[in-house]
């Protein structure tokens, strides 16, 4: 066994030695070469992809942080084209005031904003009264008519503090107006609110000819509610028998939804 093992070792270092003379004299330079070159390849292969991953990873950065950007630049666009928006509808809500009162000759007004709705989340009530930001020191008094931008009739001031009021609006049981009719006799009534939902006309006789359709409009019997202010529009007329006065139904021209500045018509 030990001899084979010589034998074995013997071989071993002859052929070593046989690589070593073959390269010694250029006989494997040709091999040494295929070799380096196949190494070579296998490295350049390695970086190449190595290099590629790295790259791929870097625009994926580069692709994320674009992304960024642009979702960043469409929010601030977004902001700006809603900033843009609530200025547009504010100028023209001004100039509707403005042609409001050039037509119609009031010269002494108070433009306010609207602060709060009374009510707003009591559901179980149906009268919602406003809270302006106008009050005492701007000149506001109770009884002063309340229009919107279109010069429609709103309600009235109720209540006055310091620097707010409180406004009724004309669908209010409580808010009532004096008024009159476009028909034919022009006639005149008492407008009150019906549970916040429409508003109700009395006092109109019935011999009166009221049709549906009937524009109606503040008659300026009442104090500092001038003449003209339109309240809305018949619905629905009922007439009883042996009844005095006609039953009519309003529908009032102004949204509140759409409310978020008045006016004030002040005194002379």
């Amino acid at each position: 066994m030990i001899k084979q093992d010589k034998k074995i070792y013997k071989i071993i270092l002859a052929v070593f030695g046989l690589l070593i003379f073959l390269n010694f004299i250029g006989f494997l330079n040709p091999i040494n070469k295929a070799i380096g070159d196949g190494f070579n390849f296998f490295t350049t292969r390695i970086r190449k992809k190595s290099g590629e991953t790295l790259s791929k990873n870097q625009s994926k950065t580069v692709l994320l942080e674009k992304i960024e950007e642009l979702e960043s630049a469409l929010s601030q666009e977004k902001a700006d084209l809603s900033l843009l928006s609530s200025l547009k509808k504010e100028n023209e809500q001004l100039r509707n005031f403005f042609n409001f009162f050039e037509d119609n000759n009031f010269n002494n007004h108070l433009l306010a904003d609207i602060v709060w709705q009374d009510n707003l989340l009591n559901f179980s009530s149906t009268n919602q009264n406003l809270v302006i930001n106008k009050g005492e020191a701007d000149g506001v008094i109770p009884g002063l008519a309340v229009v919107n931008e279109f010069g429609i009739l709103v309600g009235k001031v109720i209540e006055v503090e310091q620097n707010y009021s409180k406004i009724c609006l004309s669908n209010n049981s409580f808010c009532k107006f004096a008024v009159a009719l476009n028909n034919n006799g022009n006639s005149s009534g008492l407008a009150e609110g019906d549970l916040g939902l429409s508003v109700v006309l009395s006092f109109v006789a019935q011999n009166e000819d009221v049709e549906v359709g009937n524009i109606v409009f503040t008659s300026g019997l009442e104090k500092n509610i001038p003449k003209g202010l339109y309240v809305g529009q018949v619905v629905n007329i009922e007439k009883k028998e042996n009844d005095i006065w006609q039953d009519i139904v309003v529908e009032p021209f102004f949204d509140l939804k759409n409310l978020n500045e008045v006016a004030i018509i002040l005194p002379d």
